[in-house]
């Protein structure tokens, strides 16, 4: 698997690091199902446009990709299978660090908070986490053990 060799390994060897991208400006994202970034695919590739705020760590140096979330299928009826993940390297051309944010009145910079954008951010297929409609299912899995840990 290329994708394990390219960024698992590197991750788990903490030589890179990785941002989680949800949190959105205009809705309540905390919950996925609410989420408007657009995921398309496009032949062999997925298009991403979107707006993100509070992603953790993209200014870091060591982060290298992002886990981006967003709307696969916006039109299926079932609300829980419209999402998708997808990796989105740092380095991608069409993803633009707004600004650094404060929290609470405080600047973590340069290693705090980031707006993101993303415009017309092209990545390969090969980058989809589990499978397109399966965004949701994967950010319940990786909330539901920190809830059931209380």
């Amino acid at each position: 698997m290329i994708r394990r060799k390219k960024w698992l390994e590197r991750l788990l060897n903490a030589d890179i690091r990785s941002a989680f991208a949800m949190t959105e400006p205009d809705v309540a994202s905390s919950d996925a199902t609410n989420i408007e970034t657009l995921i398309e695919r496009d032949g062999d590739e997925y298009v991403i446009n979107g707006r993100k705020f509070y992603i953790s760590g993209a200014q870091r140096k060591q982060c290298e990709i992002m886990i981006v979330i967003g709307k696969s299928a916006p039109d299926n009826a079932n609300r829980y299978i419209q999402q998708s993940m997808v990796l989105v390297p740092m380095n991608t051309p069409c993803v633009t660090i707004v600004r650094p944010m404060k929290v609470m009145g405080y600047d973590d910079a340069p290693e705090g908070h980031s707006e993101i954008t993303f415009e017309n951010d092209r990545v390969p297929l090969e980058n989809i986490i589990k499978g397109e409609g399966k965004g949701f299912e994967v950010a319940q899995g990786r909330l539901g053990p920190e809830a059931n840990s209380r």
